[in-house]
């Protein structure tokens, strides 16, 4: 995945291709992750698509430049594309990529168009679309994204908000996409452990997870 540390936990990372849930408490570095995963993967030349569906490609770009990681050259070379799918917009915005995430029918229009051009994907976040859509719905989505990600042997990350949904829909999300981190908060520590992998194998228990200005460093 182009992180060593996980790529350790994960006993070389993640097979091609593959799908990947990170679902976590609020604030314990889910979106950093994902944002480090497209930023590693597109210096490595890999085409990435980053669906902006909790926030706006604006506060991602933002976000991820104060870490370090500018993507306005992979941008220019296509090898980074922000579509604008943030679900608090009203209006179309001045994005290139883009599309209207009320309109359930046209957000997976959108997603599915930009996921066969590319080679690595990050939808961020499923929990968004359930909360505004409902599990049913989002469900039905991870199951296109799964297949998707097969269709174009790419490797596609799904961020979730743990406890923003009923224990079933997680249970079945973390089935659907075959492998899954979770990241948990107690107190003022974060821990990342592997509830799932498919086709590879991992190393078990719970690993420190931080974050500083060169993002997401997990200690062993």
């Amino acid at each position: 995945m182009g992180l060593k540390e996980l790529d350790d936990i994960l006993n070389g990372g993640l097979p091609i291709p593959s799908a990947l849930l990170i679902i976590g408490d609020v604030g314990t570095g889910k979106s950093v992750l994902c944002q480090q995963f497209i930023y590693t993967q597109a210096k490595e030349g890999f085409r990435c698509t980053y669906f902006c569906i909790d926030h706006s490609p604006f506060d991602v770009r933002t976000n991820m430049k104060s870490m370090g990681w500018d993507t306005s050259e992979f941008e220019e070379k296509g090898l980074i594309k922000f579509v604008d799918l943030f679900i608090g917009r009203e209006e179309p915005s001045e994005e290139k990529y883009q599309g209207n995430p009320r309109d359930f029918d046209e957000l997976v229009s959108t997603i599915r168009r930009y996921f066969i051009q590319n080679q690595r994907f990050v939808v961020d976040s499923i929990s968004s679309i359930a909360f505004f859509h409902g599990e049913s719905k989002a469900y039905d989505l991870i199951q296109r994204i799964h297949g998707w990600i097969l269709k174009t042997k790419g490797i596609g990350i799904v961020n979730a908000v743990r406890g923003m949904h009923s224990q079933a829909f997680e249970i079945a999300i973390q089935h659907a996409l075959g492998n899954a981190i979770v990241l948990e908060r107690e107190g003022e520590e974060v821990y990342l452990w592997v509830a799932k992998t498919t086709r590879t194998s991992h190393k078990k228990g719970r690993f420190g997870l931080e974050i500083n200005e060169m993002g997401v460093r997990i200690l062993f």
